[in-house]
């Protein structure tokens, strides 16, 4: 991660954080964002899946660093703040003119998606719901896997990426560990 990418991380997600979000924007989380848009950033996507979009800060941070991307996002709304959440995130959209489709709908009813160069994978945390929705964006040359601090979905990694034969590389940020397969 460079400073510009940490510094266009603060900067977005200060000036585009929830208002009373449980989740605070501090350096951590600021780290934790500005890592996921460098690893996006790596890969240069034209076309990225979300699973797991909640409030959108990721999908900012991975507009910032891939403008001319175009994004899918998939969103279970199955927490107790989903509803504005969602919102949140479609204001996001609005305001920054993001070349963006949400679509709220549990993952798991979803049998295929379009084709994508890059998945972030945020969804579901148990261990068959984060393996499903590996599988759902299989297709991806690139996967980011957030929370794989969670050790249901560090299994579901290491058990997708021996079927699909994929190479696994693990951050950990501080924050949280994710992991990036190629």
């Amino acid at each position: 991660m460079t400073l510009r990418t940490y510094d266009q991380a603060k900067a977005l997600l200060e000036a585009n954080w929830r208002e009373h979000d449980w989740f605070y924007c501090d350096t951590r989380v600021i780290g934790h964002y500005a890592m996921k848009a460098a690893i996006c950033q790596r890969y240069n996507p034209r076309r990225v899946i979300e699973i797991g979009t909640r409030c959108g800060y990721s999908l900012l941070v991975f507009n910032a660093v891939a403008p001319r991307a175009s994004f899918l996002c998939i969103d279970g709304c199955m927490d107790a703040d989903s509803l504005d959440c969602l919102a949140h995130a479609k204001h996001l959209i609005q305001r920054h003119q993001i070349e963006a489709d949400l679509v709220v709908v549990d993952s798991h009813a979803i049998k295929s998606l379009p084709r994508a160069c890059f998945a972030h994978v945020d969804g579901d945390h148990s261990f068959a719901g984060a393996l499903a929705d590996l599988r759902l964006v299989a297709h991806c040359r690139a996967i980011l896997a957030d929370d794989c601090c969670n050790p249901e979905v560090a299994r579901a990694v290491d058990v997708f990426s021996r079927e699909a034969n994929r190479q696994v590389e693990y951050i950990n940020d501080g924050l949280r560990r994710v992991a990036v397969l190629t």
